[in-house]
């Protein structure tokens, strides 16, 4: 069975302009029903999905070529996908007082976990899938982690000694990871656990929420075969599905569903009520700086 990721020995045939054609509507027609970006990984695997292209190495980057393309030409927007890796540090400033107060305004939200009786964060393993699940948990005041597979020992000491505080303070804690399904995706979420179990000491409840059995069968994800340079591949039972392969919409809702389960409505509204109400004086206090 042939692998994803080896490059394929045969020679393929140029596409004719029909079906480059073609290939750029099914592309256009992904894109116009996403609600938010996507990866270009993503889009390789719906295409796959499709049975639009092959599952291989060398199609995803001939995929990659032809949006550069499409993309300078203007039949597909810039905007349309999203890459992590760019960051830079930079401290904010602002124009005046009222500038200041402005972003206060803007960004200003109500910590409304302090009256639950949880602490939940979200771990991802991928760079390229932080943004479509920080669209979820920034609209609920919930930590993203994107531990890029195995997370490094420094990072969980730091995580555990959060997870510690939140503790004492009478929380539970619970983790929800998001990583692909393959020997080395589970693995790495159960070091997770266990490192926090066995040499951080803390008691916390974590679940991977995705990739799962049960969503490969009920979302029909397309899969790949276990890759025979992963050390863990020894005794694993069937094919493999990456993340990237679920609609954003989808892992959305799950991990929705993962934190609403946890809250506590009357007391979540009872904050948001008074964070609205801080939102107004804040308003005020713009309003009358500028009269």
């Amino acid at each position: 069975m042939k692998q994803i990721y080896d490059t394929s020995p045969i020679k393929r045939v140029r596409r004719s302009k029909s079906e480059m054609n073609a290939l750029l509507a099914s592309i256009q027609g992904i894109l116009q029903a996403e609600e938010s970006q996507i990866t270009i990984r993503h889009l390789f695997y719906r295409l796959v999905g499709l049975h639009v292209i092959e599952k291989t190495e060398a199609a995803y980057h001939q995929l990659c070529s032809h949006l550069s393309k499409w993309r300078r030409s203007g039949d597909i927007a810039w905007s349309d996908f999203s890459d992590n890796t760019r960051w830079h540090i930079r401290q904010k400033t602002f124009d005046s007082v009222q500038d200041a107060l402005q972003n206060t305004l803007t960004n200003y939200r109500r910590n409304l976990w302090d009256s639950q009786n949880t602490y939940i964060e979200v771990w991802v393993e991928k760079d390229a899938m932080a943004s479509i699940v920080s669209d979820t948990t920034s609209q609920f005041g919930v930590p993203l982690f994107v531990c890029r597979g195995f997370a490094s020992l420094s990072s969980l000491y730091s995580a555990g000694e959060t997870f510690k505080e939140a503790i004492d303070n009478g929380k539970q804690v619970f983790i929800y990871h998001l990583g692909d399904y393959d020997p080395s995706g589970v693995a790495a979420g159960e070091s997770i656990k266990n490192t926090m179990r066995d040499d951080f000491k803390v008691d916390i409840q974590f679940e991977r929420i995705a990739v799962t059995p049960e969503q490969i069968h009920r979302l029909q994800l397309p899969t790949r075969p276990v890759k025979n340079t992963d050390t863990r591949a020894n005794g694993w039972q069937g094919e493999c599905v990456e993340l990237d392969t679920m609609k954003p919409a989808d892992i959305q809702g799950i991990v929705q569903d993962a934190i609403t389960q946890h809250i506590d409505q009357r007391q979540w509204d009872s904050l948001k009520a008074t964070e609205q109400m801080e939102r107004e004086t804040l308003h005020t206090m713009i309003h009358n700086m500028e009269n």
